[in-house]
Parts: structure tokens; C-alpha cells; sequence
């Protein structure tokens, strides 16, 4: 704990020193954040527009020295680093650099899971709040049931009257340390902004993410100098992104990844910026992509699958690598297995690839591990728990910010926020939410036959791709068909900048989505109400999942599919003009 406590002294010194830096007028918030924002936009089309122009000198045969085009791609992957991070300016976003608000939700939930669980969180909290001398204060508070995902008033449960039934789940001293703990987030953001945290959407982590959490917060306790420390871990899982690109595919596509992540809308500084482990998630599936790029497979399996244990969500990118092994397996049994170099395998493995039975393997190891791991740490009951209030009871609750096929099909012009706020109930828009369930309930039918339909296209643009990384990648569109995630899950496109080296021409669009993006948010082009906002931006998003199955697959034709299944090669025709020439990574 000495060793820890130098830590955080260091922290603190380092965040306080640049203070009268940061104190120059130039740098008030109002101010930084137009700068940032024209910074943002500009940005994101400055490279969308250099990379045309280098695609246009090429094809009219004009050199471009190679060293000018580095020194380009890495002045624009540091600008946008720091823009992400608005410069680390404290005035804009959280003085201290970690936000509150998050680590209430995941430190807490995470270092106290055994005792509340992922119903118990707010009400402990009350709890904790009466027996520090704050009954006045707490009496006529509301709050958000978590058990029914429903704001309450604290008249109409036990908090009052029947503390036990929280406090029953703590040994003492776990509970003194958890009242200590809730006073110290209570000083450092009293009013109403602390009263606000209890009325979100609670701790919704699985088992995996929750063992991780639970290892760091165990290190220290609540104060300004730990939290800077565990708000730091993202800012390093963020620059270890930038360089697994580097890594795996060489400078240009590094610096497309860096700009569409610094400059995008959806998942920008405002949502995960100074959070407790946010991107690991992110790092992961990155890693996956890279790995499986450099030809590690066992590892790009175990990284795709720990993404996957940790947001659920990230496994919908196994069905690209599905599709190419699932083609190859059918292939081999109608063909007979291929003949490999160096292959020994016997029996049913000779029909499958050497390289796909890696990453399976890594995937297979992964859950071997991780799971009975997080089991071991979080309670053998904690998948169910998870289950039953993060995929059963949270996830069919529509979300302002959610994105998606779902929210596109559902938002119509009577359905919008505008109209269905009703401030005389409890939770004001919850005949909005009612609404949005009931039209994807009817428009269910029309829902499947588009998901199916991405899914054959998805088929078609990996008919005869060899390269799982690519299958990542553009499992892209069917991710966004068949989830609804909350928009600052949609930092997940910058997998996209892969398929930019071996179609380069891809590259402007990922980026000008990116800078539209940002573009939507704002006047006279942005939307007050928030629902429109990101059904604006799932539409755009949406558009460039398109322009990535149309960019990388050849057009559909009934020569091609009989070639293909034949196992012939297939007719030549001009590629699609998005297409490029492939060009070796850097």
C-alpha cells in the first residue's frame, strides 16, 4: 500500500503541475470545444481527401515519395490521438481526469458484485446514505428499481424500513468499507448530480469483465489519486489499438484507424472518456483482427472470444470466420480434403483448414479458462444473474442513444421523443419505450428477410476470401443488423479501417462517415431531441456497412455463383468502382 500511495502522489502531481497551463483563456471550455469540434470534422475530411488525392496520383502515374506520405500518416494518427482526448484539457470534460459517474457504476460494481449484485447497487447506496446521517436528505428521493428497470419513489421500498435486506449481504467490515466508500462519491459529487447516478441503468458487465474490475479496484480504495490510475488504463489500451494496426498492417491503415477514432461522433471522449476500464472490450477485438492478420490464430481466437466474455456482443464477429470456414468445410467434403504442406492431421480434422482449427482452438481455450475463472471469483450463480437482468430485463429496454437496424425500423415521426414524454408518470417516457417495442414487434417479419439478406450478401463477399481478418471486418454490417447497442459501442467501426489495404479506396468513405458524424451533432445540422440524433447517425452508419460489402464484393451474377459452386474460377469483369488495386501492407 506504500508502494501504491507513491502512485497516486505522482498522479496527483502530474495532473496539478500543468494547471496554470490549462488556465490561459484560450483553453475555457466553451471555447476548446468549438475548436475541438471544427478539429474533429476538419480532420477526418483532411484525410478522407488525402487519401483520394494519393489514390488519383498513383492512377495518373504522379510519385509521391513514400518518407512525405509516413510522416503524413503519423503527424495525423498523434493529431488525432490527442484530439480524441480533447488535448487532456480538464477544463472540458473532468478536472481530475477519471468521471465520477462511471466509477460509481463499474468500480463499485465490480469490487462489491458478491454483495450487490446487479439488482442491489442503488438501494445499498441509499442505505449506506441513512447510516451516514443523511435520512433528511434521502427521504424523498427517487430512484431507478433495478429489479424492473423503473424509476421509484424511496417511500415504496424497503430502503427505510427494512435496511437489513441489504446489509445482510455484507460481512461488518465489508460494510463499513462500503459506507465509506458511497460518502466519499456522496462529497465528491453532492447534489444533483450525484442523486442522477441512481436513476441510470445500473452495473451490467458479464462475470469475465467483473473479475477484471474486481482485481484492479481491490488494489486501493475510493480517492482522486486511484481512480487517475485506473481511468489511465484506457488511455494506454488506446494507444496499444493504434499500434496493433501499425503492427499488423503497416503505417496507412494506422492512421485511417487513428483518424476515424478521433474524430467520431458515436463513441467520442463524452461517453467513455475517463472510464474504468472501458476499452478493453475494444483492445481485444483489435487484437483479434491483428493477430489473426500476423497469423497467430490460437491467439487471434483467445482475443476474440475474452472480447466477446466481456461485452457479449463482439462474438456476432465470429460469424465472418464462420462463413469462411463453414465454405471451406463444404468445399472439402464435396471436393475431397486439400492437400497442405506439413499437415498430418487424420480423420474429420483433414477437412479443415490448419489455420482455421487455431483459431478455433484459441476460441475453445479462451472459454476454458475464462469461465470457470470468472465463476470461481464472481459465484457460480453470476451467468445467471447476468442473464436474467442485463440480457432479459435491460436489454429489451429501448435507450435514447441505442443504435442499430432496430432503431432505424422502429422511429417513426409519432414515435419520436417529442411526442411521447409524459411528465405525469414515473419514468417519463415510458410509453415512448412501450411504443418502440410494440413497432419491432410488428415490423418483425421485415426485420428477418433485411438480416437475411445481409447475411447472403456477407456470404457472397467471403466466397473466396482466405483471410479471416477480412472476415472480421466485415462482419461489420450483420454487428449492426442483429444488435442495438447504446453509440458508444460503435467504436467497434474502426475495425473497419482494415479492408482499407487491400481496397484502398475504402479508406475516404470510413473517414467521411466518421467526420459526418460529428457534423450531425451539431447546429443547424443537429438534433434536439437525442432518440433522432442517433437514429441519424444509424443511418449513416448503416450506409457505410453498405459501401463495405458493395467496396470489397465483386457484383452478383448467376455465372459467378455457378462458377463458384463448381469450384471453377469465375468469369472476369471490371471490379466495382469503389475497388482499388490491392496494395501491400506498409
Amino acid at each position: 500500500m506504500t508502494l501504491l500511495s507513491l502512485v497516486s502522489e505522482s498522479f496527483a502531481s502530474f495532473w496539478s503541475a500543468p494547471s496554470s497551463f490549462w488556465s490561459n483563456p484560450l483553453f475555457e471550455k466553451e471555447k476548446w470545444e468549438v475548436f475541438t469540434k471544427v478539429l474533429r470534422i476538419g480532420l477526418a475530411m483532411t484525410g478522407a481527401l488525402l487519401l483520394i488525392y494519393e489514390i488519383r496520383a498513383r492512377r495518373m502515374a504522379v510519385r509521391i515519395s513514400e518518407r512525405t506520405r509516413r510522416r503524413f500518416a503519423w503527424f495525423l494518427t498523434i493529431l488525432a490521438f490527442f484530439t480524441f482526448f480533447d488535448f487532456f484539457n480538464p477544463n472540458v470534460r473532468y478536472s481530475e481526469y477519471y468521471h465520477r459517474h462511471e466509477f460509481y457504476h463499474y468500480y463499485l460494481g465490480s469490487k462489491y458484485f458478491k454483495e450487490v449484485g446487479y439488482t442491489r447497487l442503488y438501494e445499498c447506496t441509499l442505505v449506506a446514505e441513512v447510516e451516514n446521517g443523511r435520512r433528511d436528505q434521502v427521504k424523498d428521493r427517487e430512484f431507478r428499481d433495478l429489479s424492473v428497470n423503473l424509476i421509484k419513489p424511496i417511500s415504496q421500498t424497503y430502503i427505510l424500513t427494512d435496511p437489513d435486506q441489504c446489509k445482510k449481504h455484507f460481512t461488518k467490515e465489508r460494510w463499513e468499507t462500503f459506507r465509506k466508500e458511497i460518502d466519499w462519491f456522496y462529497r465528491s459529487a453532492a447534489g444533483s448530480y450525484w442523486e442522477g447516478m441512481q436513476k441510470d441503468h445500473g452495473y451490467n458487465p458479464p462475470p469475465v469483465w467483473t473479475m477484471t474490475g474486481k482485481f484492479f479496484g481491490s488494489f486501493g480504495q475510493a480517492d482522486d489519486g486511484f481512480f487517475k490510475i485506473l481511468a489511465s488504463i484506457d488511455v494506454v489500451l488506446h494507444a496499444a489499438i493504434i499500434l496493433l494496426f501499425y503492427w499488423a498492417f503497416g503505417w496507412r491503415t494506422m492512421a485511417v484507424a487513428a483518424v476515424f477514432w478521433g474524430a467520431n461522433a458515436p463513441a467520442d471522449f463524452y461517453w467513455t472518456g475517463g472510464a474504468f476500464l472501458r476499452q478493453d472490450w475494444l483492445f481485444l477485438l483489435v487484437a483479434a483482427l491483428c493477430c489473426a492478420r500476423r497469423r497467430y490464430f490460437v491467439l487471434a481466437g483467445f482475443a476474440l472470444t475474452w472480447s466477446a466474455l466481456l461485452r457479449i456482443f463482439p462474438g456476432i464477429f465470429v460469424a465472418g470466420w464462420a462463413i469462411i470456414i463453414g465454405i471451406y468445410l463444404i468445399q472439402s467434403v464435396r471436393f475431397g480434403p486439400r492437400k497442405i504442406a506439413g499437415d498430418k492431421a487424420t480423420g474429420l480434422l483433414r477437412y479443415l483448414h490448419p489455420d482455421h482449427r487455431r483459431v478455433i482452438m484459441g476460441c475453445v481455450l479462451a472459454l476454458g479458462v475464462l469461465v470457470p475463472a470468472s465463476m470461481a471469483v464472481c459465484g457460480t450463480d453470476s451467468y445467471k444473474q447476468f442473464y436474467n437482468h442485463t440480457l432479459k430485463t435491460h436489454q429489451n429496454t429501448p435507450l435514447t442513444n441505442h443504435m442499430g437496424l432496430e432503431s432505424m425500423m422502429v422511429h417513426n415521426w409519432e414515435g419520436r421523443m417529442r411526442f411521447g414524454r409524459d411528465d405525469n408518470l414515473d419514468d417519463p417516457f415510458m410509453d415512448w419505450k412501450k411504443g418502440r417495442l410494440e413497432r419491432f414487434r410488428n415490423l418483425r417479419p421485415l426485420f428477418i428477410a433485411i438480416v437475411l439478406g445481409i447475411f447472403g450478401w456477407t456470404v457472397w463477399a467471403l466466397r473466396r476470401t482466405k483471410l479471416l481478418w477480412v472476415g472480421t471486418a466485415l462482419s461489420l454490417p450483420l454487428v449492426m443488423s442483429l444488435t442495438n447497442l447504446t453509440c458508444y459501442y460503435y467504436s467497434m467501426f474502426i475495425v473497419a479501417a482494415a479492408l482499407a489495404s487491400v481496397r484502398p479506396m475504402l479508406g475516404a468513405p470510413i473517414l467521411m462517415a466518421s467526420g459526418i458524424g460529428k457534423l450531425l451533432q451539431y447546429a443547424p445540422w443537429g438534433f434536439y431531441w437525442v432518440d433522432d440524433r442517433w437514429v441519424a447517425e444509424s443511418w449513416l452508419y448503416f450506409t457505410l456497412c453498405v459501401l463495405l460489402l458493395y467496396g470489397y464484393s465483386r457484383p452478383f451474377s448467376m455465372a459467378r455463383l455457378k462458377a463458384w459452386w463448381d469450384g471453377k474460377p469465375e468469369p472476369r469483369s471490371s471490379p466495382p468502382s469503389l475497388s482499388a488495386k490491392p496494395t501491400p501492407a506498409e
